[in-house]
């Protein structure tokens, strides 16, 4: 595909046009890229941003080949290496699942609340829908379990050429290591959870905290994240029925308005997976939205921006990824 370089600056960006098809809305690309540099500039903490034209193929953004913190958009990845077993008939979204106290995980599980001492029975599809939609942790570690665990996934990506994605951890893992902690099934009360995490010295926390934001584990490049919501979007990395399936999750997510889709004007749609990781000793870890914005005449646009190491309250995060939709709302021109 013929490219072009639309202006010097964007050789460190990540900015490839190619022409729109006539009739169709456009970015304002340079306009755009020059408001995207701004906002990373101004802001008080890490961010990577990309954003990929579905249509044309052009790419903008900031710092969009280096890694993030995926947290929960994580468990987008997820979710495709599900269905691509599902496509291959190696798993059944109608398969039923009984989960147990023992299955609990930490943070944000809002399933929980189902699981008795007997058990509580669903499906997979539901637990898809759930870890993707709710962000649901429980959901995430049992889904990611049944499908072989975090080399499933990062198996599914490699074979799609999206090394840009590293998926190590599960929830319970990765956030137990964030503080400093080694994982045990006590954990699974949330009471013991918190007093081992309240118990880590502050020191301790201060280097584990600067090690995860350098840990290439669990991280991806917006550059790719942008790639595979673009890809599974045209239909190039799952069947059409779990395309279909997947993208009709996406378009229900419940969790952190506040983000790209707070950005969004009158006639625009998202289909998003936010992620979001602890804060600790004042520094917010990660917080992130990735999406499909959708224009008012249908042209997609595949968005991705992560948020690392922010000073302050998390709302100022949730505010810049709001910007970013925003500004790829007001540079596009019908």
């Amino acid at each position: 595909m013929l490219t072009l370089t639309l202006r010097a600056a964007c050789a460190a960006a990540l900015c490839l046009a190619v022409a729109a098809p006539a009739g169709a809305g456009t970015l304002d690309m340079p306009a755009l890229q020059a408001r995207l540099d701004r906002l990373a500039h101004d802001f008080p903490g890490q961010a990577g941003i990309a954003v990929r034209d579905g249509v044309t193929g052009a790419e903008m953004g900031v710092k969009a080949r280096e890694r993030f913190p995926e947290q929960s958009v994580f468990k987008l990845t997820v979710a495709i290496a599900l269905l691509d077993l599902v496509d291959h008939g190696r798993m059944d979204l109608a398969q039923k699942v009984t989960l147990y106290p023992k299955d609990r995980s930490v943070y944000w599980q809002p399933l929980a609340k189902n699981i008795t001492p007997a058990g509580w029975t669903t499906t997979l599809d539901d637990l898809m829908a759930r870890m993707v939609a709710d962000s649901d942790n429980v959901a995430a570690d049992t889904v990611l379990r049944l499908i072989g665990g975090p080399a499933a996934v990062q198996a599914a990506l490699t074979a799609r050429g999206l090394d840009g994605i590293r998926v190590d951890r599960d929830e319970r893992h990765l956030q137990s290591d964030i503080l400093g902690l080694t994982w045990k099934d006590a954990y699974v009360e949330p009471a013991a959870f918190r007093a081992a995490a309240d118990a880590v010295p502050v020191a301790t926390r201060l280097a584990k905290r600067e090690a995860y934001l350098s840990d290439p584990r669990d991280t991806a490049q917006p550059a790719t994240m942008a790639l595979l919501l673009d890809r599974l979007d045209k239909g190039e990395l799952l069947s059409p029925a779990s395309t279909r399936r997947l993208l009709d999750i996406l378009d229900h997510t419940t969790t952190q308005p506040n983000r790209l889709k707070a950005g969004l004007a009158a006639g625009w749609t998202v289909a998003h997976k936010p992620g979001a990781g602890p804060s600790v000793e004042g520094v917010t870890l990660a917080n992130n939205d990735v999406g499909l914005m959708t224009a008012p005449d249908g042209h997609r646009y595949a968005v991705a921006v992560y948020v690392a190491s922010v000073q302050g309250p998390r709302e100022r995060a949730d505010a810049f990824i709001a910007s970013v939709a925003r500004a790829v709302v007001e540079s596009w021109k019908p």
